[in-house]
């Protein structure tokens, strides 16, 4: 009589069988990799087994060395092509090539669909979207300034994005999210408000006011007290630029 931890492993392989057969776009996890026969493999986890893709069939560019490392820790969709003395071989780029038919047979610019981030580094995201891998700057995941996307998004986020363009295809996830100056400032010329530092640039601190607008100051002067960002300070408010939508401020001392 099987056990049950044996008869789970039976429907799992079964399925995988059948995915072979019928081509289904499954989802897994890049948890390491594997040589084989002199041949990097990225090891996928599905449920529970590992299965395995050749890295020219994790469709990254070319120029991107180490590709199973680049994807570690990545939700990635994959067809199963393969089954060779009890292991399963799958590929990233046959199914990135079947979500591509469905950007160009139903996509239209302006829709708003679905994404998922495989990759995030200071200053740049890398979401997939359709069987298109997009290399998208801070400005365009985010309205306002960030020094690092890594506070605001990881890898395996689900994201909304809008179709900029469909051919060549381009996408914004900032399109898709509330524009703080859609709406007028609440603040005014002389204010004194309190608020946490939101990021740190070259040129100042920006300090994330009530209605999600940034504003400006320039480096604190007082060296034995630096802001991090979280810090809440005392700001006064110094000039509102609307047509630049801008907000510029100083710093008058930190809370505590």
């Amino acid at each position: 009589m099987q056990s049950t931890s044996q008869t789970k492993t039976d429907r799992r392989i079964y399925e995988l069988q059948q995915a072979l057969k019928t081509g289904k776009i499954l989802l897994g996890e890049v948890i390491t990799k594997e040589q084989q026969n002199d041949k990097w493999y990225a090891v996928v986890k599905w449920k529970g087994l590992r299965l395995y893709c050749d890295e020219a069939e994790l469709g990254l560019q070319e120029q991107v060395k180490n590709k199973a490392d680049a994807l570690l820790g990545a939700l990635i969709e994959f067809v199963v092509v393969a089954q060779q003395h009890g292991k399963f071989y799958i590929s990233r780029v046959k199914a990135m090539e079947k979500r591509r038919k469905i950007w160009q047979e139903k996509v239209k610019e302006g829709d708003i669909i679905e994404g998922r981030i495989t990759g995030v580094t200071p200053r740049n995201a890398f979401v997939e979207v359709l069987g298109y891998e997009f290399a998208l700057p801070a400005e365009e995941m985010l309205w306002n300034y960030t020094n690092d996307l890594r506070r605001h998004f990881k890898i395996a986020d689900r994201v909304k994005a809008k179709v900029i363009s469909k051919d060549p295809p381009k996408i914004s996830v900032k399109e898709t999210l509330s524009n703080p100056w859609d709406t007028p400032p609440t603040v005014s010329v002389g204010q004194v408000v309190a608020a946490p530092v939101d990021a740190i640039a070259p040129f100042g601190f920006l300090v994330r006011l009530d209605d999600g607008k940034q504003c400006l100051c320039p480096p604190y002067s007082n060296a034995r007290e630096i802001p991090t960002i979280g810090t809440k300070v005392v700001v006064q408010i110094q000039k509102i630029d609307l047509e630049k939508k801008r907000i510029f401020g100083t710093i008058q001392r930190i809370l505590r």
